[in-house]
């Protein structure tokens, strides 16, 4: 009789959770909380739901991506670089993980690191258009302007219509042209 009343009280509480979910409107399954953060309206909610995949399926790979790109977004770079190190963890060939890092020591001012994190993905695959661009973009933060015109050059030959590109490349050479001189630049023999 007591193992009886055991069995109804587990089978109500595996009721209760399904229930539960149903009241929140909230799916348990990490994938379709995944498009619920999508298309939420704000950062928090979008952590929020992150969060809950994550305890669901910890190892889920795109979670911790997002959860990154979102702590990166509302300026929490260093706990967006913990989450893309765990995604690291679980995918070590995925150079686009490499990219947001570049972007996360970027937003931290950690341009050095930013560099390294583009140049990883470029020892691997050389003709990566966005990485040379974003190399490109902190080595003109450094003041490095001759490497960053090489940068930016780099990704206009393998992809010459990026107008991104191209724009960045042609306010580069104004600020060249304005200040007349590289001698403050660590590469000045550029010009």
């Amino acid at each position: 009789m007591a193992e009886e009343n055991n069995t109804t009280e587990s089978t109500k509480e595996k009721q209760k959770k399904p229930e539960a979910a149903e009241n929140t409107g909230e799916s348990e399954d990490p994938g379709q909380l995944l498009i619920t953060a999508r298309e939420a309206d704000n950062y928090e909610e979008k952590l929020r739901l992150y969060d809950k995949a994550l305890n669901l399926d910890p190892l889920y790979f795109d979670a911790w991506l997002q959860k990154g790109f979102v702590l990166d977004r509302i300026g929490r770079s260093e706990e967006a670089l913990a989450c893309y190190d765990r995604a690291l963890e679980l995918d070590p060939e995925h150079l686009g993980i490499m990219c947001l890092k570049g972007f996360a020591y970027n937003n931290l001012q950690d341009f050095e690191k930013a560099i390294e994190c583009y140049d990883e993905v470029l020892k691997v695959n050389s003709e990566d258009v966005f990485s040379w661009y974003q190399k490109g973009s902190v080595l003109e933060n450094l003041g490095r302007y001759g490497e960053a015109m090489e940068a930016y050059d780099r990704a206009l030959e393998i992809d010459p219509t990026d107008a991104l590109i191209r724009e960045k490349r042609l306010r580069l050479l104004g600020l060249i042209y304005k200040k007349g001189t590289l001698v403050d630049s660590p590469d000045s023999g550029f010009n």
